[in-house]
């Protein structure tokens, strides 16, 4: 589908109203789902960076204050906050992340006695219809009510999203539908049936460059619950061939020396055939993160960067210009 800017169709819950014969006002099909979802559906706030919004979508998971959200840089802003049905704002803490499936586990401590289940296999067949709340454009700031699309649900496919070809990996399955979601700030929305039960996380914008269109799709449900109960399986340690596995990683990144530890993490050269130079790094890039932790400085670099298992595929985030571009890498063992 070519990419076009389009304004999400907004179905308000207070307004999802149809007028039946005889005066008698009947409540819209979808209306109780819709109640539903947004009062499970949150906003979060967090850093911008360049063109790249501060803010993205939520899904209460749990009553004690857990919420699941979509990967993103937004997510290292030293004042990340998550907004609530009821118009409050709590501080949230990052609890993990998968970059694999761009998800990240938040924390705010308050109860939150209405929450999604998270089912062990999508409450949804390929033909059904599906709600999407989100807080697409950030159209609701305080206490009103997400938006919502509506959709078709049409098909359930491997998805093995790639650095070049889109604007962010992803690796697993996702569901599509026809309700426009690759939206700024609609990732990490709810995907509902018709009921309200969750059948997916709107994921992140996927902008094909070479074509410039969009994916509209949903990380499923079944792949959400092990990611929040924290029952992935641990990575295997990597090495590379004939090296121990405590050998120390090299990345072939050398940063400017101004400012020390406490200064920003600007790429000052690239050694010639290292890691970083076949993923094409360049000087005067900035890393935002690496395997999904934020940099702050050439300190949290220096850090997370000798914490990297050689062989081990890892990604950073950068800056480039007002560019923001996630780069795989694979660490080589130091000579």
């Amino acid at each position: 589908m070519r990419s076009l800017t389009l304004v999400p169709l907004l179905l308000f819950a207070a307004t999802l109203h149809a007028q039946a014969p005889g005066d008698n006002t009947v409540e819209h099909p979808f209306a109780p789902a819709v109640a539903a979802a947004q009062a499970r559906t949150v906003k979060v706030y967090g850093g911008a960076i360049g063109r790249t919004p501060g803010y993205a979508t939520g899904m209460i998971v749990s009553g004690s204050g857990e919420i699941l959200t979509a990967n993103g840089v937004f997510l290292a802003g030293q004042n990340l906050r998550v907004g609530l049905p009821d118009g409050s704002t709590h501080a949230a803490t990052v609890v993990r992340r998968s970059q694999e499936l761009q998800l990240a586990l938040l924390k705010i401590d308050v109860p939150t006695p209405q929450y999604f289940a998270l089912p062990e296999k999508p409450p949804a067949e390929l033909g059904d219809w599906v709600l999407a709340v989100s807080n697409a454009f950030k159209v609701a700031d305080g206490e009103e009510p997400l938006s919502v699309n509506i959709g078709v649900l049409s098909l359930r496919i491997p998805l093995d999203a790639r650095r070049g070809v889109q604007d962010f990996p992803y690796e697993g399955e996702v569901l599509l539908y026809d309700a426009i979601t690759s939206n700024p700030g609609a990732a990490g929305g709810a995907v509902v049936n018709a009921e309200g039960a969750l059948v997916g996380m709107i994921g992140r914008e996927i902008v094909a460059r070479s074509t410039n269109t969009r994916l509209n799709y949903a990380v499923p449900v079944d792949l959400l619950g092990p990611f929040v109960r924290g029952d992935q399986t641990p990575p295997l340690a990597a090495t590379s061939p004939g090296k121990s596995a405590g050998a120390k990683p090299e990345l072939g990144i050398r940063l400017f020396a101004l400012g020390g530890r406490r200064g920003p993490a600007f790429i000052d050269r690239v050694l010639p055939g290292s890691p970083a130079a076949k993923a094409g790094l360049k000087s005067d890039d900035l890393v935002i993160s690496v395997g999904g932790q934020a940099v702050r400085d050439a300190g949290d670099y220096q850090r997370l960067a000798g914490e990297l298992a050689v062989g081990k595929e890892v990604i950073l985030e950068i800056k480039r210009k007002n560019e923001l571009l996630s780069v795989r890498i694979v660490p080589a063992a130091a000579e």
